[in-house]
């Protein structure tokens, strides 16, 4: 499935512009190695989950991507965390400008809505409905970020950081599962249920990727580890210890694992994709 929505990704170019920088550098960021783990999960949901034909949610599928890529050129930016290298290659603003890299993440934000509007095998109410759903997703995710800038050089309660961590990680996977509910017109507790596991999932990815930042090997995960220590950000090591992180991820890692065991979903997918979460080494 990976393979497949790779090649749904490129976007092409305008053919009456010779030059197109926003358009190279969008796809020189979705060219990137990314998991694909929201695209996936939203797969998932809609063909195994609700039977949603696979043709039918293509578009949603880029759009996921398209808005998480965004939201991985925004972060690499100077004046947020001023990375080198994201998925294994310079990123955007080092490649061309940050004016570019800028540019281009607005211009995939508003890619992921015009793909929206091409779900036209949906009723249009449902496709209004999940585009403000969307919305709002994004503008929490801003608001993550900004918290996330926030708290350098602060020591954050646990509370506070799995607030901004759910804002950051976890609202991104909880589109992924409440998307394709919405277009599947799923009731509201079974949609209130996708929530509450998106929430302890995505925080047990967060401190998976804390973790990493210390232990992990920089030729594997495709970027300089130590970053979140350079930049004197709050992080689950730093405010719990590396041991303390690991319980707490593991916690979540439980609290998600009942959950899904209360949803009882068709596909066993999501329980895979907990144990990947805190085993992986990316």
């Amino acid at each position: 499935m990976r393979g497949q929505i790779n090649n749904y990704l490129p976007i092409a170019k305008t053919s009456a512009l010779p030059v197109d920088s926003i358009v190279e550098g969008a796809n020189y960021s979705l060219e990137g190695d990314g998991k694909r783990l929201r695209p996936i999960m939203t797969w998932i949901m809609g063909v195994k989950e609700f039977g949603l034909a696979e043709s039918a949610i293509v578009p949603l599928l880029k759009s996921l991507e398209y808005m998480h890529t965004a939201s991985l050129i925004f972060d690499d930016l100077p004046s947020q965390d001023n990375a080198n290298f994201r998925r294994g290659n310079p990123t955007l603003h080092e490649v061309h400008n940050v004016a570019v890299a800028e540019l281009t993440g607005l211009f995939l934000t508003q890619k992921a809505i015009e793909e929206q509007t091409r779900l036209n095998q949906f009723d249009s109410t449902v496709v209004l409905e999940l585009i403000q759903y969307t919305a709002k997703v994004t503008a929490d995710m801003c608001k993550g970020q900004v918290m996330d800038l926030d708290a350098k050089g602060k020591q954050l309660s646990l509370k506070e950081l799995n607030q901004m961590c759910f804002y950051k990680t976890g609202i991104g996977f909880e589109a992924s599962l409440v998307i394709p509910s919405i277009l599947a017109k799923a009731g509201d507790v079974e949609v209130a249920a996708w929530k509450k596991f998106a929430y302890h999932a995505g925080i047990a990815f967060q401190i998976k990727d804390d973790l990493l930042d210390v232990e992990g090997d920089q030729c594997v995960i495709g970027k300089p580890i130590g970053n979140d220590a350079d930049h004197d950000k709050s992080t689950y090591v730093s405010v719990l210890g590396v041991e303390g992180a690991k319980k707490e991820m593991w916690d979540h890692y439980c609290i998600a694992l009942e959950l899904l065991e209360e949803i009882s979903p068709k596909n066993p997918f999501l329980k895979h994709f907990l144990h990947y979460i805190v085993n992986r080494d990316h």
